[in-house]
């Protein structure tokens, strides 16, 4: 299967952060923006992904490229 899925650089941010364990309210506080709007990023990026659930996001993300976690 090619995915073709092209993430904002928010979005980026919000899957690296939770790759590296970080909950909703976590990152909302890290990123300076409300945990409302990280879960609109989640929405997004499982809508992209075609996917249920935010660590296969955070999987088919590193495995295609779009993130790292180091």
């Amino acid at each position: 299967m090619t995915l073709d899925i092209k993430l904002t650089p928010r979005e980026q941010e919000v899957l690296v952060w939770s790759g590296r364990g970080k909950s909703s309210w976590e990152i909302s506080r890290i990123l300076a923006c409300s945990e409302a709007t990280v879960n609109f990023h989640f929405a997004n990026i499982r809508r992209k992904f075609a996917v249920g659930s935010r660590s296969v996001a955070v999987l088919l993300a590193l495995e295609k490229g779009l993130i790292s976690l180091c």
